[in-house]
């Protein structure tokens, strides 16, 4: 197995192989790698060829991160230049350079913002106070989790010390993995620069949050990155209160009781005792649950042909074109707002039992919200309502804010002739309708709900409303 180089030959008419490329030093060659991996017939496998080209694939793919380092870096350098020219405040302009490099970088690459202003910072600390660090990415020597667990590892560490400490955690890096690394920065760190503890401390504890990921088969994953000190209490809670439901007639796991306990200190809502079945695990906040108008029709609580939920209330005929039911739609589906689509016996459990959901009702045939006019300025209720179910997210290219923590934004401003209809109206963090209301990135919308972005550097993103 082979590396095959896709190199012009030189001015002897040699060609360029690729161990030409792995310099180890923080000019890289001018061509930089390409090729491709020929593969042989299974019956003439060499392993030993395999691992070798499998290398250098991972060697060329660290290239390739330095070379990225690279230009991230240089983006948020054009940046700094114009962020200079308007403040006078050295770290106002290094943090307006970041924030604006990491909208264009983000929207380029598809990424978070938070991951995107992780990119930036670590591009910026590598270039400029860990070269060591990046000559062994950029020479293959170190993969990309590799270099910015030594950069992020390298953080509060003395000024005087940092090169001492990173030295050493790169020649540990080279033969080890990201986590083996990790402990040894931490062990290190806490031998030699207790110092820096405070410093991490305080700036780890300013990235507290709570996540939401959906999973498959109607659950998600809720985690909370928190302080020790309060995860370990929280859990011990949790762990103490499960342990005291534990007896001989529990047929649940200790496992499970500690989820259900986590449950039921959240969102308990009754009097009654969930465990004996009588009690019911209500949510207490404002949640979206989008419910087509038919899917759930017969499983509301006094639902019936003369309900609200009844044909003649919806004014819409039951049947497609074709005569079919609409029940074969694949439309009627509910979604619960920031998870997706659940099924109907949830749904219309979650309807009937918690007055605190907005139920969306959708056209059982186009899935068109219905009544979802009017033309004040201010959107009503119902239409704000609709837009957030429909954009789930800020609509700015790799902005995932919840559209429940968004303004509902004019595309096209009401001072100009923009309207206030769902064919008019996107969900926008305060963030990203500061960067439109400053003419920093302009956004149109040709079709409701499809957003064409333009940025700063004059690239388009055009994006839809996610399906779930």
């Amino acid at each position: 197995m082979t590396m095959k180089e896709q190199f012009p030959p030189d001015a002897d008419g040699a060609r360029i192989g690729l161990t030409s490329v792995w310099e180890g030093s923080s000019v890289p060659a001018p061509a930089g790698p390409r090729g491709h991996v020929h593969l042989p017939p299974v019956d003439s496998f060499d392993l030993s060829g395999a691992v070798d080209a499998l290398v250098l694939v991972n060697e060329l793919q660290s290239w390739a991160e330095a070379q990225k380092v690279k230009l991230v870096n240089r983006i948020r350098e054009h940046y700094r230049v114009k962020a200079l020219l308007q403040y006078e405040v050295s770290g106002a302009a290094e943090e307006e350079a970041s924030f604006h490099a990491a909208e264009e970088v983000g929207a380029a690459l598809r990424l978070p913002t938070r991951t995107a202003r992780a990119l930036v910072e670590s591009s910026e600390r590598l270039v400029h106070a860990y070269q060591r660090t990046f000559i062994g990415l950029e020479s293959g020597k170190l993969s990309w989790r590799h270099a910015a667990t030594i950069v992020e590892e390298c953080v509060g560490v003395p000024s005087d010390a940092v090169a001492r400490f990173e030295e050493e955690l790169i020649d540990t890096a080279e033969h080890s993995t990201v986590a083996k690394l990790t402990r040894q920065a931490r062990g290190l760190r806490q031998i030699l620069h207790r110092e820096a503890a405070p410093e991490r401390k305080s700036r780890a504890e300013a990235e507290r949050r709570v996540v939401l990921e959906p999973a498959a088969d109607g659950m998600a994953w809720l985690s909370a990155y928190l302080p020790a000190e309060q995860a370990c209490g929280i859990y011990n809670r949790i762990d103490a209160g499960a342990r005291f439901l534990q007896d001989p007639d529990e047929d649940r796991t200790l496992t499970q009781l500690r989820a259900d306990v986590f449950t039921d200190l959240l969102t308990h809502t009754c009097a009654s005792d969930p465990s004996t079945g009588a009690g019911f695990r209500g949510v207490g906040a404002t949640v979206h649950i989008t419910v087509p108008a038919l899917a759930v029709l017969n499983q509301l609580p006094g639902a019936g042909s003369e309900g609200p939920g009844s044909e003649t209330a919806y004014g819409a005929d039951h049947t497609g074109s074709g005569g079919e039911s609409a029940s074969a739609d694949q439309r009627l589906y509910a979604v619960l707002e920031g998870y997706g689509p659940i099924d109907t016996d949830t749904a219309a459990r979650l309807a009937a039992h918690a007055p605190s959901f907005t139920r969306i009702l959708t056209h059982p045939e186009t899935g068109a919200a219905l009544s979802i006019g009017r033309t004040a300025y201010r959107p009503p209720k119902h239409l704000q309502d609709w837009v957030r179910v429909r954009d789930k997210t800020c609509r700015h290219p790799g902005c995932n804010r919840a559209a429940t923590a968004t303004e509902i934004d004019h595309t096209i401003p009401w001072h100009q002739g923009g309207s206030t209809t769902h064919t008019n109206l996107a969900c926008l963090c305060s963030k990203h309708h500061t960067l439109k209301t400053n003419e920093h990135w302009h956004y149109r919308q040709p079709e409701p709900g499809t957003i064409i972005t333009s940025s700063p550097a004059g690239k388009t993103y055009t994006t839809q409303p996610p399906p779930f």
